[in-house]
């Protein structure tokens, strides 16, 4: 009973959240960001991707999206799809957002040495 309110408050919360995001229209009754409902899949399942267990694809799992990302783990792993992952090329912007995160990282120890070291002056 526990599990089926919390699945029912879960859904409604999506819901109030899709209300927000997506245009209202009668015909459109499910909408969804594929990529968001995938995850939720397979973290039910149990084969959603653990960046933590795959360190070496961590670029490739966070900047691409692939049916490959649902098999490195679970269960029907495929021992081909790491080997699968490494194949596939990030998009175009894979270049320009890692210079992003780069920036965004040293801007933040900047500031957090900063405010260091004026604390001590």
């Amino acid at each position: 009973k526990q599990w089926y309110q919390r699945r029912v408050r879960g859904i409604n919360q999506d819901r109030c959240w899709e209300r927000n995001w997506y245009y209202n229209s009668k015909r459109l009754t499910m909408q969804k960001i594929p990529i968001l409902y995938n995850d939720e899949l397979a973290a039910m399942i149990g084969c959603k991707p653990d960046i933590r267990k795959h360190p070496t694809l961590a670029w490739n799992l966070l900047l691409s999206v692939s049916a490959f990302h649902w098999r490195l783990d679970g269960p029907d792993a495929w021992s081909g799809a790491e080997e699968m992952v490494k194949r596939i090329k990030p998009p175009p912007f894979y270049h320009y957002s890692a210079r992003f995160f780069i920036t965004l990282i040293l801007f933040a120890v900047l500031g957090i040495l900063k405010l260091f070291l004026m604390q001590l002056f």
